[in-house]
Parts: structure tokens; sequence; C-alpha cells
């Protein structure tokens, strides 16, 4: 087994050797130049922190007035289901609804939602599954 010399700390961060392993020390530039280099990289660093965090303020906006929005959307529908129930069965009947329609006529009139049946025969299955063997 081959074993390594033991380095100093001195030797890891020397500027001839530094320990991420630097390339400016090796391009001969001079002072002036790699302070130009190193202003550069932090504008571009800063330009991309500030564009990240522009488009994170600018998602989280768009999240909360979905969420606004729904919950009012909820609070509508909510609204007019009881309204609807507290209407007599008499004046249901009047609109062609019944108790048990109200959740879903609310439902399907705000998100256009229809109810899944089957959809070769278009007719709802049959609740007593021993007709079939009768038959």
């Amino acid at each position: 087994m081959m074993t390594q010399p033991i380095r100093t700390f001195k030797d890891l961060t020397s500027e001839t050797a530094p320990a991420g392993g630097n390339d400016l020390t090796k391009l001969n530039l001079s002072f002036e130049d790699r302070r130009l280099l190193e202003l550069r990289a932090r504008y571009a660093r800063a330009e991309l922190m500030a564009n990240a965090l522009g488009d994170a303020a600018l998602w989280l906006s768009r999240q909360w007035r979905r969420l606004v929005a729904g919950i009012k959307a909820d609070f509508k529908l909510r609204a007019a289901e009881a309204q609807l129930f507290r209407m007599s069965d008499r004046e249901l009947a009047d609109i062609g609804l019944c108790r048990g329609d109200i959740p879903f006529a609310i439902r399907e009139t705000a998100h256009g939602v229809m109810p899944e049946i089957d959809r070769v025969t278009h007719t709802a299955p049959s609740a007593n599954q021993n007709l079939r063997r009768v038959a």
C-alpha cells in the first residue's frame, strides 16, 4: 500500500496550489484583470439571485391567488347549496329537483360535471345482481 506524504496546512492553501484547484493563478492575470473578473462574477451571481427571487415571488403570488379564488368559489357553492336546502319540497319540485339532487346539481352547474354512467349502454348498472341469474 502506497502512502502519500503528509501535507501541511500551508501547502494546502498556498497561492501556487490552492485547495479548490484555482486556475486563475496559472493564467498570469494582473491584479486589475483579476479584480474585474471577480466583479463580473459577483454581478452575474447577483443578477441570477435577483431573477430567481423575482420568479419565486411571482410563483407564490399566483399560488396565493389560486388559493383565494378556490376558497371564494367553494363559499359560493356552499351558499347556493344552503339556499336550495332552505327551500320546501314543493319549491324544489317546481324547479325539477329533489333534496338528494341538490349537491350534484350545484356541482354540475358550477363545473359542468356529468355523472359516470356505463359508457357502452348509457344505462346505470342494476342494483340487484341476482336478476342476471334469473334471466
